[in-house]
């Protein structure tokens, strides 16, 4: 089968020069000038047709052409009057309100389309015989094409660069010959697949459906020509274009926190419908970076790696966190930016951030990853009943790592189930307060998981050893602090204005 055998046949059936290249099977950039493809093919150019690439802006229009008639395949999809419509719809969307330079277009398309192809293939087998497979599509399929072609023109008319994680264009399309096409399918799957079709009570259309069944080589051209023409007639009306809605990107803000407050709780703490503190880390940092990046901050998902206790301290490098925020109106932070919201934060006195910054979404493995391999350092404040001896003393300097067996603690049982956990306890050095001769000052590193105030009393020997066990007495914690998070992420950044 020649190119300009297989070119001359789709001419006579009523086929546009873009689904001309789709059934030479054309790339890439080959889409980008199209008679200069088809003259590299040898294929003789009708110099009257248009351009896939020739759109203007609908402010830019000349004098309105006579419509072309509708091309028999794609119904007009990649004709030069869609293209405009669709970047007329576009503009006069939300989109201005999208501050978001990496765009993606998803396309509803109508399942008629698929037909179209379909009775298309068969039409080429009838042409041209065993040189058209009847398990491979002789074309490229639409939803590629609309990848290869839509989307590199649409993106050079908006100034945007093409990214799957963009502002998502949601595209919904229709033809007046869908629901009459589509009714049809249901006759056409009993007598193709006869024996499914018997154990169907009803039979399901979809675009899968198609995808999947539909094929030369598992349904007979004679039966499909029962219900569809074959080549498919040609069309005045072109495809309609229903809606256009917007999907904002999301956006990924990663930083890291420390908690100055022994009385702030991690996310807000509500029992029972009554909150029982006026606010939370969540919360602080969720106001004050925000609505910046979106319109309704209810939907804005706070993750860090792990968290502490209501009346525990974070300290040092703090530890990491990130927003994950959907339908973004705003995908990016200059370093001003995020030092403002970093002294908002840092105004309440409770909490504060450093790094912020936004990173991409793969980078959020690192909150997770290791979540229980990392160490942290923690610094404890703990209270004897009678003075603390030289014995005690050395009892508790101990430089090598041990393991501990401890079960949930009963404390939160009520939102964990009881598990006996092993946990590593890499080192702990302690030192008797100054001014307080029943007081030690414990420095403990420790696998990720440990709870940190059963490791020093025990909870009545539900964690063994403890450091009550180990020293032989009871001791208790009257305070504690997180001083170090063994996670280097996010980058360290500086935000601060530059002093010149």
């Amino acid at each position: 089968m020649k190119n300009q055998d297989l070119v001359d046949y789709l001419r006579s059936c009523g086929v546009c020069e873009v689904c001309q290249l789709r059934y030479l099977k054309a790339r890439g950039s080959e889409y980008k000038d199209i008679k200069e493809t088809l003259r590299r093919l040898d294929i003789k150019v009708n110099e009257n047709e248009e351009n896939v690439g020739d759109i203007v802006f609908p402010e830019e229009q000349p004098t309105k052409k006579a419509r072309l008639s509708t091309c028999s395949t794609c119904l007009g999809l990649f004709s030069e009057e869609f293209q405009r419509e669709l970047l007329q719809g576009i503009l006069t969307s939300d989109f201005a309100k999208y501050d978001c330079q990496k765009i993606v277009l998803a396309i509803s398309l109508p399942m008629v389309l698929q037909l179209r192809q379909l009775a298309m293939w068969f039409a080429l087998q009838k042409r041209f015989g065993a040189s058209v497979d009847g398990t491979n599509p002789p074309d490229v399929p639409i939803k590629e094409a609309v990848k290869l072609i839509l989307h590199p023109i649409i993106c050079e008319k908006l100034a945007k660069e093409y990214d799957a994680n963009g502002l998502m264009i949601n595209i919904d399309v229709t033809h007046s010959l869908e629901a009459g096409e589509v009714e049809k399918l249901v006759g056409l799957n009993r007598e193709a697949f006869p024996a499914k079709a018997a154990h169907q009570k009803r039979i399901e259309i979809s675009r899968g459906l198609l995808e999947k069944q539909y094929q030369p080589a598992k349904v007979k051209a004679e039966i499909f020509e029962k219900y569809y023409q074959i080549p498919c007639a040609g069309v005045e009306e072109p495809l309609k274009l229903v809606s256009i809605d917007l999907q904002g990107p999301l956006v990924c803000v990663a930083g890291r926190y420390r908690k100055l407050s022994r009385e702030l709780s991690h996310t807000p703490w509500i029992l029972n419908g009554q909150r029982l503190m006026e606010d939370s880390i969540e919360e602080i940092i969720i106001r004050n970076v925000g609505p910046h990046f979106a319109e309704k901050l209810e939907k804005i998902n706070f993750m860090s790696s792990g968290r502490e206790d209501v009346d525990v301290r974070c300290l040092g490098k703090g530890r990491p966190f990130v927003l994950e925020i959907p339908n973004a109106i705003r995908s990016s932070l200059t370093t001003e930016q995020a030092y403002k919201m970093e002294q908002a934060v840092d105004g309440s006195g409770k909490v504060s951030i450093l790094n912020l910054q936004v990173v991409p979404r793969e980078e959020l493995t690192h909150i997770k990853t290791g979540e229980e391999q990392k160490k942290k350092f923690y610094r404890a404040l703990c209270a004897l009943k009678e003075p603390v001896t030289v014995e005690i003393l050395q009892k508790l300097q101990i430089p090598e790592s041990f393991d501990i067996q401890q079960k949930t603690p009963i404390r939160v049982l009520h939102r964990r189930p009881l598990h006996t956990r092993p946990r590593t306890i890499y080192s702990v050095k302690a030192k008797v307060q100054r001014g307080n001769p029943q007081a030690l000052v414990i420095d403990i590193v420790t696998q990720a998981g440990t709870y940190i105030k059963e490791l020093v009393h025990g909870e009545f020997g539900r964690t063994t050893p403890s450091f009550a066990s180990i020293i032989g007495q009871a001791i208790d914690i009257q305070a504690l602090d997180v001083v170090g998070i063994d996670l280097d992420w996010p980058p360290e950044v500086d935000n601060s204005p530059s002093v010149e």
